[in-house]
């Protein structure tokens, strides 16, 4: 994986970089795998971190799917997959990187 600060910057403001970066690529080697949806959980670690993340996800193309919060049974497997509580949200890989493939492109 090659990084440069070109891939670390949108039009002059940084955009958590190497996180997003790496997330892009993921989302890549899903695609790559034929995989149709991407999955996480927005943790809920603090009110204001949580709502912050959601906004970002959302963002991003991200959709909610549910609330993990620990009342119901449901919750425990979402709880047990994601290690705990909070949002958890989809989004059509193909729609990501449509949306942010300008993003990533090579400037050479």
């Amino acid at each position: 994986m090659r990084m440069s600060r070109a891939t670390l910057r949108v039009p002059d403001r940084p955009l958590f970089g190497l996180g997003l970066f790496l997330g892009a690529v993921a989302v890549r080697h899903g695609f790559d795998a034929g995989c149709k949806r991407a999955e996480l959980l927005a943790i809920n670690d603090t009110d204001l971190y949580h709502s912050k993340l959601v906004r970002f996800y959302t963002r991003m193309g991200f959709k909610t799917v549910h609330e993990v919060d620990g009342t119901s049974m449901t919750d425990l497997a979402h709880m047990l997959v994601w290690g705990g509580r909070g949002t958890r949200m989809d989004a059509d890989i193909e729609q990501l990187l449509i949306k942010w493939s300008k993003r990533f492109r090579s400037q050479d």
